[in-house]
């Protein structure tokens, strides 16, 4: 879910909330005119520059890093086509220049589909936790734990000892009332606001917090699109400011991707948290890195997006996609919740369908952003000329984030394919070297399409002159998208 904006105008019960909001969304429009559009890296020159630099792909166990031939075998065993796997080995060594960390290995990924079973692992997850709990989400909402409220479940944990630690982002949360996060301080919780409405740095408010982690005792992640918002839990709970509501959404659920994981690579996910934590209210860490087994076969590597980009390399996941995409074999599997692609992404989309990529893009027919979606199908059609199949999900509000390549290395985050998770929000995203992993997700895509619509070239080029104004002219906003 974006930040209110010209993308995506927006309110939530209760509706005593509206005037707060509408102050709050008219300092934000404000602060875009004052903080400019995306900041998007030249992705050709940063990937040559790149791509000259001499790098060894790294491999880090539980106990130890993993000598070359380890490595060279399981990257082997992924894939029977050399072609793949000769692309794969160029694309890591690129994403690891990208990333500025190494791969870990011995993880076990479960991929949970949908805020319902997102939840129902949370509370399995929180329910376990013996020293402390972080979390940190663009959307923050007491949902319901299947039978248990998150805040009740938090309050439990906390009389029991457990440290509970939040960060939400203020924009995000605009809709949550204040007396849930009153609650949770006065049981002993500690809460970070991400950039937080006020005079002194109105020039943030355009960056935003979109990830959504919640890490328990050090051992076990949960992330990925699914925010803490009762939209996973209710049909029609968001609303336009408009005098008509919207059949689409009060129909809908949401369809989200997320994934739990556990093994080595927790301690990076659970740094990434920590770079985000007010100084002013310092931790004990002391056991926030506790010693991690094996826990399953699965390469991992995280990608953490900063809010504020000072140099190229700031965007690594846009950067890290980007490359992906060109070095691409065979085929590509992609969803995103808003689909806004940079020149340099569309391009890579191209580029990968001449060579014969077989490409599929699952993308929303009905949004929280209907300007989004404007600008999404204003890509149509030269994709469409290029081969690329597009499909609209027509039952359900995708908000989901995987893209899925050649079966080995696949993607879940919180980054949508637009300018402002490339040059505005901060993200997180997991980059999964797995064949089981790419075949389920490969798996639930085709599912998906059973309710999705095809979009076909000669019928795409036969919309109405209203339509194709309506499209085009709202890409004047893509780069605050």
């Amino acid at each position: 879910m974006h930040p209110p904006s010209g993308a995506a105008i927006y309110i939530k019960k209760p509706l005593y909330l509206f005037c707060k909001q509408w102050s709050l969304l008219s300092i934000f429009f404000i602060a875009i005119w004052l903080t400019g559009c995306a900041s998007i890296p030249d992705s050709k020159q940063t990937l040559e520059e790149l791509n000259a630099q001499t790098q060894t792909i790294e491999v880090v166990g539980a106990k130890k890093p993993l000598p070359r031939g380890k490595i060279n075998k399981v990257l082997k065993n992924l894939s029977p086509d050399e072609r793949i796997r000769a692309s794969l080995a160029e694309h890591l060594r690129i994403e690891q220049a990208i990333a500025g960390n190494s791969l870990y290995a011995d993880n076990k990924v479960t991929l949970l589909f949908n805020g319902e079973d997102t939840f129902s692992s949370m509370r399995n997850a929180l329910e376990s936790a013996k020293q402390h709990i972080h979390l940190e989400y663009f959307t923050f909402e007491d949902v319901d734990l299947g039978g248990i409220t998150l805040k009740a479940l938090l309050l439990d944990r906390l009389s029991k000892g457990v440290n509970v630690h939040i960060i939400y982002d203020a924009i995000g949360s605009i809709s949550t009332p204040p007396e849930l996060f009153d609650t949770l301080k006065k049981a002993g919780a500690k809460i970070t606001v991400f950039h937080p409405v006020k005079a002194d740095s109105i020039t943030l408010i355009n960056q935003r917090d979109h990830r959504k982690i919640m890490v328990v005792d050090g051992n076990v992640a949960i992330l990925g699109g699914v925010n803490l918002s009762k939209t996973y839990q209710s049909k029609g709970s968001l609303r336009f400011f408009s005098k008509q509501k919207l059949p689409e959404l009060n129909q809908a659920n949401w369809r989200d991707t997320d994934i739990q994981v556990t093994g080595p690579v927790v301690a990076n996910i659970q740094q990434v948290f920590l770079e985000h934590w007010d100084a002013a209210q310092p931790l004990d860490e002391a056991n926030f890195f506790p010693p991690l087994s094996k826990q399953g076969e699965q390469f991992v590597r995280v990608i953490a997006t900063p809010a504020t980009k000072r140099k190229n390399t700031d965007s690594p996941y846009y950067l890290t996609l980007v490359a992906a995409i060109e070095n691409a074999e065979s085929h590509i599997v992609l969803n995103s919740a808003y689909f806004v692609p940079t020149e340099a992404q569309e391009d890579a989309l191209v580029a990968a369908a001449e060579r014969g990529v077989k490409i599929s893009l699952l993308v929303p027919s009905i949004s929280d952003s209907i300007l989004a979606i404007n600008v999404q199908r204003s890509h149509y059609a030269r994709l469409l000329k290029h081969g690329v199949e597009i499909y609209e999900m027509q039952d359900q509000i995708l908000h989901a984030k995987m893209i899925s390549i050649d079966g080995v290395w696949s993607v879940i985050g919180s980054s949508n394919f637009d300018y402002r998770s490339a040059g505005i929000n901060a993200e997180i995203d997991v980059v999964i070297l797995d064949n089981q992993t790419a075949k389920n997700l490969e798996s639930r895509f085709q599912e998906d399409l059973k309710n999705a619509k095809k979009i076909e070239l000669q019928e795409w080029q036969k919309r109405s002159l209203w339509q194709r104004l309506k499209q085009q002219s709202a890409r004047i906003f893509e780069d605050i998208l």
